[in-house]
């Protein structure tokens, strides 16, 4: 997701002032980097790399299905409490962060796929749900986009209303991001097979979208209002793994994006631990479970490609934790510690294995590094394992009653970063009722 320079720096310091430890984690976390170099195994060929690709399996895990239940249950009683309390009953969206007020296409997205996970586990009657969607979906319906073609990157949650990258009501708006409208076009298709009575509703939401003008060549383009020359421009958006997602979302309403559809356009194989990961040629790939997760959970695999490259993901952060005793789960999350406060822990970055990238920075070993709650819970509902389940005990900090989640747990304290989340919030719901359903969440039914 595109959260705002502008917000992550003056709102998401303010609602984390008086946090402290910082300075002596991220130091804990530097050393957690250095060690890393030493575990890191040699480079392979291209050549050597494809041939080990393999379908990694994973043990049971020893816990008994009623706890394993029990657990996952509890969790997402935890997430849809951080959606009661950040919902807007006007607009029927829910805020990104718990004490702010906006939200992007993606967040708006997980809201939605936090009802529909609500309504499948118990947690919430058919007229909660309907009441909800109908003005989650009223609000899609009438918001101003973008140029006339997209989304907008930001909306404010309380009202439903187009704002600039100051935050502030804005008729024209400042852009559109390809992966956010991927993933939100990924929830439109899922609701809409899902839930007949919001049907044609989402098909006119759709057809407000020029989904053609975001794909070129055969690929996503995103859409940027530029603030040197206050003109729009246009440029290719995505790396692999988040590319073939958001990939994948436009295809489901007939926009493909040929070369973004498939990992063997751009990918290279390299060895992460002994695992076979393939990255972008291209450099620049934010490498990490999130993309994954959600293409199991929400659609399932499309080829044993995707499958293949998920299971050697999560296979490699137990590499780590094997070699390190450190528990191991990435993902991009907003975590609130200077300079950035979002963050993408990466599996691979230009050449080095598991680091972390501030959102619009670059590398290095001074930022946070965490144990992520909503890829525990993913991992956990797609591959359960004796690994992800330890991963699953070790975030339980995270959640607090009648709050939600927070990103998850610092990698060597184990304290909970500050904050509550929308996207953890949802991940945690979609994982609770993908594991209940054993089925990818866009089927109305598992037979």
């Amino acid at each position: 997701m595109n959260y705002p320079r502008l917000a992550r720096q003056s709102v998401i310091l303010a609602l984390f002032i008086g946090f402290t430890g910082t300075a002596a984690q991220c130091q804990a976390d530097a050393r957690t980097a250095r060690s890393d170099s030493a575990v890191r195994g040699p480079a392979l060929t291209p050549k050597a790399a494809a041939a080990q690709l393999r379908m990694v399996a994973f043990e049971p895990p020893t816990a008994s299905a009623d706890e394993q239940r029990r657990t996952l249950r509890t969790a997402a009683e935890i997430a849809w409490d951080y959606v009661e309390r950040n919902y807007s009953s006007h607009s029927g969206l829910v805020h990104a962060v718990n004490t702010w007020s906006y939200s992007t296409i993606w967040d708006i997205a997980s809201a939605l796929a936090a009802y529909h996970s609500a309504k499948g586990l118990g947690l919430i009657s058919d007229e909660q749900y309907r009441n909800r969607m109908n003005r989650a979906l009223n609000t899609l319906e009438s918001a101003a986009l973008y140029e006339n073609v997209a989304f907008n990157k930001l909306y404010g949650t309380r009202d439903g209303v187009m704002v600039g990258r100051d935050e502030k009501a804005d008729t024209r708006g400042y852009g559109w991001s390809a992966l956010d409208m991927g993933r939100f076009l990924v929830w439109m298709k899922i609701v809409a097979e899902n839930d007949p009575a919001a049907r044609d509703q989402i098909q006119r939401i759709v057809q407000r979208l020029d989904l053609r003008r975001l794909v070129k060549d055969g690929y996503l383009r995103g859409g940027n209002l530029d603030l040197s020359e206050g003109t729009h421009k246009e440029y290719q958006e995505g790396r692999i793994g988040y590319e073939q997602y958001a990939a994948h979302g436009f295809a489901l309403w007939g926009a493909r994006a040929e070369q973004a559809l498939g990992f063997d356009t751009n990918a290279t194989p390299v060895d992460v631990l002994g695992f076979t990961i393939l990255d972008d040629r291209r450099g620049g790939a934010n490498l990490t479970s999130e993309p994954f997760i959600m293409m199991g959970l929400e659609l399932g695999w499309p080829s044993e490609r995707w499958e293949e490259q998920a299971r050697n993901v999560l296979a490699a952060q137990r590499e780590r934790f094997k070699r390190t005793r450190i528990m191991t789960m990435v993902s991009e999350d907003a975590v609130p510690v200077r300079p950035a406060y979002f963050y993408y822990y990466l599996l691979r970055r230009d050449g080095k294995d598991f680091v972390v990238r501030a959102a619009g920075g670059g590398v290095s070993d001074s930022y946070p590094r965490w144990v992520s709650a909503k890829a525990a819970f993913g991992w956990h509902a797609l591959f359960p394992s004796d690994y992800t389940w330890s991963a699953v005990q070790v975030v339980q900090p995270a959640g607090v009653r009648g709050k939600g989640w927070s990103a998850g747990v610092y990698e060597r304290s184990k304290r909970p970063t500050p904050g509550f989340i929308l996207n953890t919030a949802a991940m945690v719901l979609e994982a609770a009722y993908f594991a209940q359903r054993n089925c990818p969440l866009v089927k109305p039914s598992c037979n």
